[in-house]
């Protein structure tokens, strides 16, 4: 099911100053900020530096599931970009429609709990000299360091990539600058399924400038077009140009459920998201194995 949600969140707009509903029995909070995947940038030749987002060698203390991979459960990337063996060989694009372009490729698997998406920038911009990253769809978990050696020409020790894209520009749903006034990047809405928590990694710096990076990152839950509860927020975000992940955790979500991410910037600047990726929160031993006797003690009550 497809649902438009640009439409909903529009509401969300107009209604804003008279004020949420009142919360319901979901939560959301900020986890922290997973900064710097690598602290390298790409250079000018293959081997290139690439930024471990999906490699599990490199330690994630964030990732919900413990795999060291984030978007075990999904993920979306905006504006990618993928030359080699000159990974700079298409030159950039800051004007580029979001919903897709084929130089620029958005590169989406999202969780089956997740029943709609929607773009809620109003350009995206890809091809500049921005951070490489595990392409998604060739790495997940092991890094296939012998990658290079199948390529023409070959390059030993080169791991597949793709590089960053961002959603920047205003917000399509309140027309905010997010120099001024927080700006939207994109939503989703919960089907069915989802399970008790879940985590929404935002991927953003790793681009040519620290200007182009947010300086705040905050999610919004959203109910039949009015934003429920306060939005909750990373504060103010550190940029170094190189690729962080900033993680939210959702608990309690159910189906029909909307949530949207929101972006604060520097002046000039275009506060840019480069993806999302989900994750599945695993349940510590002993909240499993009380739930487990709760199940059996459940059972056990039926059957006399």
């Amino acid at each position: 099911m497809k649902i438009v949600l640009k439409y909903l969140f529009a509401v969300t707009a107009l209604v804003a100053g008279m004020g949420g509903v009142e919360a319901r029995a979901v939560s959301l909070s900020y986890v922290g900020s997973d900064y710097d995947l690598t602290n390298l940038f790409p250079g000018g030749s293959t081997p290139y530096v690439v930024a471990p987002w999906r490699s599990n060698y490199h330690v994630k203390p964030l990732d919900a599931d413990g795999n060291n991979v984030y978007g075990s459960a999904g993920y979306a990337l905006f504006g990618t970009r993928f030359d080699y063996p000159n990974a700079n060989a298409t030159g950039g694009n800051a004007f580029v429609n979001p919903i897709d372009n084929a130089v620029y490729p958005n590169i989406i698997n999202l969780p089956s709990f997740v029943s709609s998406s929607q773009i809620l920038s109003s350009r995206k911009a890809g091809g500049w000299a921005y951070s490489l990253i595990d392409d998604p769809q060739l790495t997940n978990g092991v890094r296939d360091w012998n990658w290079g050696d199948t390529q023409t020409p070959a390059s030993s020790g080169q791991a597949p990539y793709v590089k960053m894209g961002i959603l920047d520009g205003t917000g399509t749903i309140t027309g905010n600058d997010p120099a001024v006034a927080p700006a939207e990047r994109w939503g989703f809405e919960v089907g069915a399924g989802a399970p008790a928590k879940f985590r929404v990694s935002v991927m953003t710096d790793g681009l040519d400038s620290t200007i182009w990076a947010p300086t705040e990152v905050l999610m919004q839950q959203s109910s039949g077009g009015v934003p429920v509860g306060a939005p909750v927020t990373t504060g103010t975000v550190t940029r170094n140009r190189f690729v962080d992940m900033h993680v939210f955790e959702i608990n309690g979500a159910q189906a029909g459920e909307q949530f949207v991410f929101m972006v604060r910037g520097q002046g000039g600047g275009s506060a840019g998201v480069a993806g999302f990726a989900f994750d599945v929160v695993v349940p510590e031993p002993a909240t499993a194995g009380m739930a487990l006797a709760a199940t059996v003690f459940a059972v056990g009550r039926r059957r006399r």
